[in-house]
């Protein structure tokens, strides 16, 4: 009987699409590890500064902020280093949204939350992308841009850097963006007149 049932060609085809559905860890494309930080501190050295604790980071991340929800911010991108984004920042990714821009958010354990575009879009990281040690905020449109980011070097001790490079915020945003290709963002294009100088 069994036999039968191994040859019937129902049974097979429905085996066959069962194997591909499967999570195989073999087929799974390679985690980035291309970091955010690192492609912008590549770009401005001089912007780059020694290890700090988070509590004096709070202070450059809120600078950034402030930057970001001025008018002309169309794309923002936020990477958490935890599965919760603190309520403050949580609002003003609202009102860039009420605003006109598309707000990602990237972290460990986020909610998938991707097809609704009137309100901030979540995507969690995988365990094992060089992203989740890293946190930061761009902001980008077609007359400024502005990035805060970090790398953790241990628990609570991050390598920082605030710039407004058009080159840096290019890279770590497209960095970025490599995580959510479905998503079909680009880092916006500048002005010609920005470009220029």
């Amino acid at each position: 009987m069994t036999d039968a049932l191994s040859s019937d060609p129902a049974v097979q085809l429905r085996a066959a699409v069962q194997a591909l559905r499967a999570p195989q860890a073999a087929k799974r494309a390679p985690a980035p590890v291309s970091s955010v930080y690192g492609r912008a501190a590549a770009a401005v050295p001089d912007d780059a500064h020694p290890p700090a604790g988070r509590s004096v980071l709070q202070a450059r991340l809120r600078s950034v902020e402030t930057s970001a929800l001025l008018p002309g911010t169309t794309l923002a991108l936020l990477v958490v280093p935890s599965a919760k984004v603190a309520a403050d920042l949580s609002a003003s990714c609202a009102q860039l949204v009420k605003g006109g821009a598309v707000v990602v958010v990237l972290g460990p354990d986020l909610p998938r939350a991707v097809s609704d575009r009137s309100r901030p879009l979540t995507v969690p990281l995988r365990s094992d992308d060089s992203l989740s040690e890293e946190w930061g905020l761009l902001a980008c449109g077609p007359v400024r841009r502005v990035a805060f980011l970090a790398r953790r070097e241990d628990d609570d001790r991050w390598r920082w850097l605030v710039t407004r490079d058009q080159v840096a915020v290019q890279r770590a945003g497209t960095a970025i963006l490599e995580r959510v290709p479905f998503l079909r963002l680009r880092v916006p294009v500048l002005a010609s007149s920005q470009t220029a100088t």
